[in-house]
Formats: C-alpha cells, sequence, structure tokens
C-alpha cells in the first residue's frame, strides 16, 4: 500500500465559490478544455507539498488551499495554505502528529517544518541530511526536490533536457535523495572532505595547539617534579602531624582570646551605663542648681522691696471719702527671708560636693573605657596574628598533603603527553581521503539496465513503432533513443510522449517491493503537449490509445493523477475501467462544471512578478 494519497482538493476565497475536486486510490483523470484550471489542481497540490512557487493568480480571488490526504501512518491529515503564505495549518487524527503551524521552509524560524512531516508520512524517522556535493558536504533532504521527480508539469513536459535534473545546483542533492529512496543508503558518517588549502590550514592548526597543550603541560611537570624535590628527604607523617598539634594550640588561643575579646565588650557596656547614670545625675543637679539661685534671687528681691516701702511716708487720708486713715504696722519678712536663704545655701554647699563626687566617679569610668578600648584592640590584633598563623600552619598541611596529588598529577600529564604525542604523530602521517562522491556513479551501479528494460517495454505497450532501441543516459539522466538525446531534431509532440514514459518508468521503478521508500504518487500535465498526428514515430491514436492504456493497466499500489485536454483524450470508456475522471467546461448547460475555480469566467491576465 502506497503511504500517502489526496483524497480532496478545495480551494476558496471572500465571496467565491469553493473549487473542490476528489480524488480516489489509483488511476484520476482530469480532463477539460482549454484555461479551465487544470494546471493550477497539480499546482495545488505541489504547492501543498511545501513548494515555493504560487499554484495561481491572486487575481482570482481565491487565496486558501486546502488538501485531505489519506496516510498509512498517521491517518487523515488536512493541510491548508494561504496563497503566498509561508506557514501551513495541519490537522491531523493521529497523536504523533502536532496540529498547529508548520513553516513551509527551514528559513523560517520555527518549532515545526512541513518538510519533515512529508518526510515522517512516506516512511523517515528523522530528517536525514544527504550529500549535497562530491566532498560530502550536506544538507537535508527535501520533499520537493523528491516530489518533483513524479510531477510533470506543462512547463517541463515538452523539454528537451532532463525533466528529472532542473539545476545543477540541486543535482547531487537529487541523485542522493533518490539513491536513498531506493536503498535507505545516505552515507552516514562519511566527514566532509575539506579542500586541499583548508585540510592543510587545519592540520596547521591542529599542530599548533598540539605544540601548545604539551608546552603548558611540560610546565605543569616540571613545577610538579621541583616541588617534590623540595619535600624530598621529609618525614612527611611527622612533619603533618607537628603542623596538626600547632594548629590545634594555636586554634585554643584564638579560643581564649575570643573569650576574653566577649568579657571586655561585656565590661564596656556596663561602663558605658554606668557613665549614663552619671550623666543623668549630673543633669539633675544641674537642675537643681538653677532652681536654687533663682530661689535666692526672688528672696533677694523680696528683701530689698520691703526695704524700699518702709523709707516712703505714711498717708492718713482716704482717697474716696477724706476721712481719716489709722495705718496698722506691717509685719517684718526679713527673718523668715534670711532663715530661707541660710536653708538654700547649706543645700546648695551639699549638691556641689555630690556633683563634684559624680564628676570624679564618672571619670574614673571614661578612664576604664578607654583602657578596654585599648586591650580590645590588642586583643583583636593577637587575633589576627594567630589567623595568620594557623594560614601559614594550614598552607603547610595542605602542601605536605598535596604529595601524593603532586604523584598522580604526573602520572597524569604524562599520559596526557603520551596522548597527545599519538595525535601529533597521527596528524603528520598523510591521510587518504574516502574516493569523491558521484551520486550519479554510485545511481548506476544500484539500478545498472533497469531504466533500460522498463523504458522499452513501455515504449512497446504504448504501441509506439518508430524502432529502435530506448536506454537510460545516467550522466544527462535523461532518455536517448539509439543512443542519441530527444534534443536532437525531435518535435514537441516527440519529446512530450518520451518524457511522459520517463514519469511512468520512474513511477513503475520506484513502486517496486525492493524499494526502501516508496513515494507511490505520479503526477503529469497533457502527457501529448504538442502532438501531432502525423509526426514521424507517431501512429495517430495508436500511440494515444497506447499510452493512456498503460496508464490503466498500470496504475500499481499508488495513485496517479492525469491532467489532458478533451480533443486529446482518447475514446476510451474510463468509467467502465473503474477510473476516476473529472471533467471541466467553459459552460454550464447539462450540468456541466465551469472549470476548477467556479467564481474565474475569464482568461487570467498577466502578472508581473
Amino acid at each position: 500500500m502506497q503511504n500517502f494519497m489526496i483524497e480532496k482538493l478545495r480551494v476558496s476565497g471572500a465571496e467565491k465559490v469553493d473549487g473542490v475536486v476528489e480524488f480516489r486510490d489509483g488511476l484520476n483523470i482530469i480532463q477539460g478544455r482549454s484555461n479551465t484550471g487544470k494546471t493550477w489542481i497539480l499546482k495545488c497540490i505541489y504547492y501543498l507539498f511545501s513548494s515555493d512557487t504560487k499554484p495561481f493568480s491572486s487575481l482570482t480571488g481565491y487565496t486558501d488551499i486546502e488538501g485531505v490526504f489519506k496516510t498509512t501512518r498517521y491517518g487523515q491529515i488536512t493541510i491548508k495554505r494561504v496563497l503566498g503564505e509561508e506557514t501551513v495549518t495541519v490537522t491531523a487524527e493521529h497523536e504523533d502528529v502536532e496540529n498547529g503551524e508548520y513553516a513551509t521552509n527551514y528559513k523560517k524560524d520555527s518549532p515545526r517544518y512541513l518538510n519533515d512531516l512529508w518526510l515522517r508520512i512516506i516512511g523517515l524517522d528523522e530528517t536525514i541530511e544527504v550529500p549535497s556535493s562530491a566532498r560530502y558536504a550536506r544538507e537535508r533532504i527535501s520533499w520537493t526536490n523528491i516530489a518533483s521527480v513524479f510531477f510533470v508539469d506543462e512547463n517541463e513536459i515538452d523539454k528537451s533536457e532532463s525533466i528529472v535534473i532542473r539545476d545543477s545546483y540541486s543535482e547531487t542533492p537529487l541523485i542522493a535523495s533518490l539513491y536513498y529512496l531506493l536503498t535507505g543508503d545516505y552515507k552516514k558518517g562519511i566527514a566532509e572532505i575539506p579542500k586541499s588549502e583548508v585540510a592543510k590550514a587545519r592540520k596547521e592548526g591542529v599542530l599548533d595547539y598540539i605544540e601548545e597543550q604539551m608546552g603548558s603541560l611540560t610546565q605543569k611537570k616540571v613545577s610538579y617534579i621541583m616541588q617534590l624535590e623540595e619535600l624530598a628527604g621529609m618525614d612527611i607523617e611527622k612533619e603533618m602531624q607537628d603542623l596538626t598539634d600547632h594548629i590545634q594550640e594555636v586554634q585554643q588561643e584564638i579560643k581564649d582570646l575570643v573569650e576574653e575579646n566577649t568579657a571586655i565588650v561585656r565590661q564596656m557596656a556596663e561602663y558605658q551605663q554606668e557613665d549614663a547614670n552619671c550623666r543623668v545625675l549630673l543633669d539633675r543637679y544641674e537642675t537643681l542648681i538653677s532652681q536654687y539661685k533663682a530661689d535666692l534671687q526672688r528672696l533677694d528681691f523680696i528683701s530689698k522691696g520691703e526695704k524700699a516701702v518702709k523709707g516712703l511716708p505714711v498717708n492718713g487720708v482716704c482717697p474716696f471719702c477724706g476721712g481719716e486713715i489709722h495705718a496698722e504696722e506691717d509685719d517684718s519678712y526679713v527673718g523668715a527671708i534670711n532663715a530661707e536663704i541660710r536653708r538654700i545655701a547649706s543645700e546648695l554647699i551639699v549638691i556641689a560636693a555630690t556633683e563634684t563626687n559624680v564628676k570624679e566617679e564618672q571619670e574614673g569610668i571614661r578612664r576604664s573605657i578607654e583602657e578596654l578600648y585599648e586591650r580590645r584592640d590588642e586583643v583583636n590584633k593577637a587575633l589576627d596574628e594567630k589567623n595568620r598563623e594557623i594560614q601559614n600552619y594550614r598552607a603547610g598541611l595542605e602542601r605536605f598533603r598535596d604529595y601524593t596529588t603532586l604523584q598522580n598529577g604526573i602520572n597524569f600529564v604524562n599520559e596526557q603527553l603520551e596522548v597527545l604525542g599519538k595525535k601529533k604523530v597521527s596528524e603528520l602521517q598523510k591521510k587518504k581521503n574516502p574516493p569523491l562522491y558521484h551520486a550519479k556513479e554510485e545511481f548506476h551501479e544500484e539500478v545498472g539496465t533497469g531504466f533500460d528494460i522498463l523504458l522499452n517495454s513501455i515504449l512497446k505497450e504504448c504501441n509506439y513503432r518508430s524502432g529502435g532501441y530506448a536506454s537510460w543516459d545516467f550522466k544527462t539522466f535523461d532518455i536517448l533513443m539509439d543512443g542519441v538525446p530527444k534534443s536532437e531534431d525531435q518535435g514537441k509532440g516527440y519529446r512530450s510522449f518520451l518524457n511522459s514514459v520517463v514519469g511512468l518508468m520512474l513511477y513503475d521503478y520506484f513502486n517496486r517491493d525492493r524499494v526502501f521508500i516508496k513515494p507511490g504518487f505520479l503526477m503529469i500535465d497533457t502527457p501529448l503537449l504538442g502532438f501531432d498526428e502525423n509526426e514521424d514515430g507517431f501512429a495517430g491514436d495508436t500511440i494515444k490509445n497506447g499510452l493512456y492504456q498503460y496508464f490503466i493497466n498500470h496504475q500499481g499500489d499508488g495513485q496517479v493523477i492525469i491532467v489532458d485536454n478533451l480533443n486529446v483524450i482518447p475514446d476510451i470508456d474510463f468509467k467502465a475501467e473503474g477510473i476516476n475522471v473529472v471533467t471541466y467546461h467553459k459552460d454550464e448547460k447539462d450540468d456541466h462544471v465551469y472549470g476548477f475555480m467556479p467564481s474565474w469566467r475569464k482568461d487570467l491576465p498577466k502578472e508581473t512578478k
């Protein structure tokens, strides 16, 4: 069974009547009048294969192309593409196929590519890289390139040159891809052969790198040896034990210093609290002294006022009634004031003495704090010295511990020098490159006379009676008649017929059981384009009938789609043969179908690219 077949093709556009054509397994014939869109059908299918060439003009008003494909591996897959877009939308039944957008070429950054999907459909488990030059440069195998071999379109059918090889640039990867389809061999593991100047530069670069690495390793080895010589004659275990004991002693000293430092900090905190208390007391004494001084000033003011009042004359007449006033003698406050002054003075003497004592105590506290600061600095310096001392001990201990590591390091360096030495010798020895890759020669060795036998069988069955022998020229990858290429003095119809025979031969050969991957499809547009019944070598309707009867008899295990004009199609009852026939007309009378795109009713205007 073939790997895939197209079941339905649909084109649509805004306010356009959909163009739909359905296909079946085996032979499908699309026939009709000229300019009814028959060629567009094949180009649309090829466009869904990943082609970059638009199948029809956007002036038609049709924009969307949708193909429904039946695949052996994944079931039904629908591919939709908007005209001119570089992505398609894939919808599949199978869980192994991711639905969503696929890029149609690798220039576009995308997590999914249509080429990869088509390669999985035809049976590949990975996207391999085939040789693209004689020196085994590589490129991804291209489904579009492979499909072009089995799609002979109207522009190629009457070519004088090979219909397989379209250009010299893609020749090697195309034939390598076809060879892979036949054999499953893509020269896996053969690295690209660099050009002589590139190989020379690479060799010099490798040798320079090896020399640089060997020099670096040699210096490291010398350093290791010198370090080991310094340790020679020492009792390593005793030295390590002594250093360990010193480290423990210093660690105990550091512990004692840390404890002392902690005690100093704690004592400083206590003294600082006492100093703060002293400041509070002194502030309070200052406030009390200020209050007492204010009281003394107030009492002095009262005393002076009393003295001043007593010196004034006594008023014996009332200012209101004019009567005589008998003034009473006022009590004197002088005694009480003096007593209060004496009491305040004695309090001030006591406060002053207490303030002096507090200041003396505060001064002592501050001296103690300064002494603690000095001692803390001494302890910190001692800690720094002890830490440096213990680091030196540890460095010495690590040096002795590295003794074994140095020995292993020397052994490792020796091993690396040996490896690099062998690599250097290997690079200096002349290497023989594999033979250059000649895709056509390998293909010839695989096919042998297989193409020749099949070509002559097809020509005979197609009633070609001009005599002579057909053969395949593997240099031009084209058919020869009696050793002569079809380009020499042959008419258009002759070339179209022979190119159709080539297409049939390739389809038949690549559809055999021993083939590694079977494409399983063939599309030919106007297989007898330019056919003239009076052309040499043709026998009129005999050739037409023979060719189409061959189509019927050799559908093979695949799908064949033929597009042709009604005036060329032979008088054969195709439907009686079980053939799927789709016919297009230029009118809609008698249930005729008006072209592939029903809404396109006139000739397509020319476009400039």
